[in-house]
């Protein structure tokens, strides 16, 4: 569910619309961020849902196409594209912008991710227990464990060196 009820973002949406006050006012009369008064207004005058949306919607390449050639064609901003097509967030029609733009649409970018690739073991904090029971792997990890300590100590005694000589520098 979203943070706002339907009930309040129409009565935000009418008092702007109703009133003589500007975004500015109406928002900060109902304590929310301007841009998002204006959101809805645009969606309302479209004709969208100002029902919660689910998260993590897909959208189809086609779609995706429609949108762009819409705004394009239309002279919309991202925003009035949202509104008009119901999408929720107009920063999503700006990555498809931009990916419009450098050629490589949406779809094929997603057929492009790499494969998964395995989780790098997170070194482990060593313990006391015997090293000839422990794996190789659980040896090389705390190895790496023991190295980044190392490093993180020579940073924080360089760090405190050079914090001490501009402290004498500076009398």
């Amino acid at each position: 569910m979203g943070k706002y009820t339907e009930q309040f973002k129409l009565t935000a949406i009418t008092a702007y619309l109703e009133g003589s006050n500007g975004f500015r006012k109406v928002a900060h009369h109902f304590g929310i961020d301007c841009s998002l008064l204006r959101r809805w207004v645009a969606g309302y005058q479209a004709g969208a849902s100002l029902s919660p949306r689910s998260n993590g919607r897909r959208y189809t390449e086609a779609l995706k196409q429609r949108v762009l050639k819409h705004m394009l064609e239309h002279h919309l901003s991202l925003r009035q594209t949202a509104a008009h097509f119901d999408l929720g967030q107009s920063s999503q029609i700006g990555i498809w912008l931009r990916q419009y733009y450098s050629g490589s649409p949406a779809a094929s970018v997603a057929k492009q991710r790499k494969p998964a690739v395995p989780k790098k073991i997170k070194p482990i904090k060593p313990t006391d227990t015997n090293d000839a029971e422990k794996s190789r792997e659980q040896l090389l990890s705390e190895l790496e464990y023991l190295r980044m300590e190392n490093d993180v100590l020579k940073e924080l005694k360089a760090l405190r060196e050079e914090k001490e000589r501009t402290r004498t520098k500076k009398p």
